[in-house]
């Protein structure tokens, strides 16, 4: 039986803008279990990807609670957070947030500085990553040598050097052409089938294709669900 990994309860975000209080997310319910390929599908400015940083302790409700394998993350400070990022959850996103001055292999192995995990280790595991997915001659590249689909790759395998549980993407193919966008979602498809899961943010409606389930959300509401 699949467990509930992810449990928004009445969660809504609100930000002050001057002397305006502005609504984004407006009392979401949501549970995502263990395993499952979710894409979560909405127009700009319909509060996606505030909903996808909170439910991924990027960012806290003003009100409501979500809830990480069971524990209330919604009540835990900064560093707290911070530690539970690291350990469960990676991050892929859309401009790619690679440091400049690094290699690939160095980008990729930096998540696991902030682990302790030894340098033979981690150095050892980022090139078994990027040899994964294709990069076995890009290692010691940096970014600005490297193509709009080397660089997400390069953003995909940093998101799996703590071994994480849950993949989170903001966007992974807007920035890449739509065969580049293919092979990247298939990569998704292929960390799915390893039992990752994963959680891709899209305006793209083709991304549907590769759910296992679609939530849409719209001016901050979930709308009532679909089958993929």
């Amino acid at each position: 039986m699949s467990k509930s990994q992810i449990k928004l309860d009445n969660v809504w975000k609100t930000y002050q803008v001057g002397e305006i209080e502005l609504e984004v997310l407006k009392g979401v319910d949501l549970e995502i279990e263990e395993g499952e390929f979710v894409v979560l599908l909405g127009p700009s400015g319909s509060g996606k990807s505030t909903l996808l940083n909170v439910m991924s302790c990027l960012d806290v409700p003003t009100k409501g609670h979500v809830y990480l394998d069971g524990e209330d993350v919604s009540l835990l400070k900064e560093d707290q957070l911070a530690e539970v990022r690291g350990k469960k959850i990676g991050f892929v996103f859309q401009q790619f947030n690679l440091l400049p001055h690094l290699t690939a292999i160095e980008n990729v192995a930096l998540p696991a500085t902030f682990q302790n995990t030894p340098e033979e280790e981690r150095r050892a595991r980022a090139k078994e990553i990027l040899s994964s997915v294709g990069l076995g001659d890009r290692m010691t590249h940096v970014p600005a040598k490297l193509s709009g689909g080397e660089k997400q790759r390069v953003a995909i395998s940093r998101s799996l050097i703590n071994n994480p549980e849950i993949i989170v993407a903001d966007e992974p193919t807007g920035e890449v052409d739509t065969d580049t966008g293919e092979k990247i979602m298939k990569i998704f498809t292929d960390l799915h089938k390893d039992g990752k899961t994963i959680i891709v943010v899209t305006h793209d409606l083709e991304l549907v294709n590769y759910a296992t389930r679609v939530i849409r959300i719209r001016d901050g509401r979930l709308e009532p669900e679909k089958d993929a």
